[in-house]
């Protein structure tokens, strides 16, 4: 399996659906906490299902085991924690949902697409669950790629 990340933050619906068809993904796995925000446009949860479907043929999932929690989330964004301690909290969430033993990779195929809002995967959450992902399943990932 190959693992690959994107984020919809200050990307258009053509540049996002033609990565995902360049980079032939078997599936949209959304890691966001708040799937469906107003503000969220083309990628909003019910759009992206429609849209997988339709346009490339692939599934999408609204994956909450890899959303982070609000409050962690609210206390990074808000400056009150840093990277480092939001990314051991964020991990240790993970652990306590038993990621990946909890989720059906069945589903996600050869190439899923790890989505949330954030266009850069350095300080995402959706890199650490592919990492962590990646580390827990004994040499199943191949590799992971940012979008």
């Amino acid at each position: 399996m190959e693992i690959c990340s994107i984020g919809t933050s200050g990307i258009s619906a053509r540049e996002f659906f033609g990565l995902l068809k360049e980079n032939e993904v078997s599936c949209i796995v959304d890691t966001r906490l708040h799937a469906s925000s107003q503000l969220a446009g083309f990628s909003r949860k019910d759009s992206l299902a429609y849209f997988a479907d339709e346009i490339l043929n692939i599934t999408y999932i609204h994956e909450l085991s890899l959303a982070p929690e609000a409050h962690m989330l609210k206390a990074y964004r808000n400056k009150q924690i840093d990277w480092q301690t939001y990314e051991i909290a964020y991990v240790e969430l993970l652990k306590t949902r038993c990621v990946p033993e909890s989720i059906d990779l069945k589903v996600w195929g050869e190439r899923p697409v790890l989505l949330c809002s954030e266009n850069i995967a350095d300080h995402c959450h959706r890199r650490l669950a592919a990492d962590f992902i990646a580390t827990h399943l004994d040499g199943a990932v191949s590799s992971i790629r940012h979008l």
